[in-house]
C-alpha cells in the first residue's frame, strides 16, 4: 500500500481548519470521539459534518 499523497489532490477550503495535537474531537450525533495524535491541515469529519473540539471538564474547586 502506498502512503504517498496523490499529486493532484487539493485541500477543500471548507475542511482546512486543521487539527491540534492532543485534542479530542467529537461528533455528538453518532457518539464518535477521536484523540488527535498527529496534527494536520485538514479537518476531521464524518461524511460532510466537521468534528468539533471536545470541551475540557472543569476541575472541582479545592476550597
Amino acid at each position: 500500500m502506498d502512503d504517498a499523497p496523490s499529486l493532484g489532490a487539493a485541500l477543500d477550503p471548507e475542511f482546512a481548519g486543521g487539527t491540534a495535537l492532543g485534542k479530542r474531537y467529537v461528533d455528538l450525533t453518532c457518539g464518535l470521539e477521536l484523540l488527535c495524535t498527529k496534527p494536520g491541515k485538514g479537518t476531521l469529519s464524518v461524511s460532510t459534518e466537521p468534528l468539533t473540539v471536545k470541551d475540557a471538564k472543569p476541575l472541582p474547586s479545592s476550597d
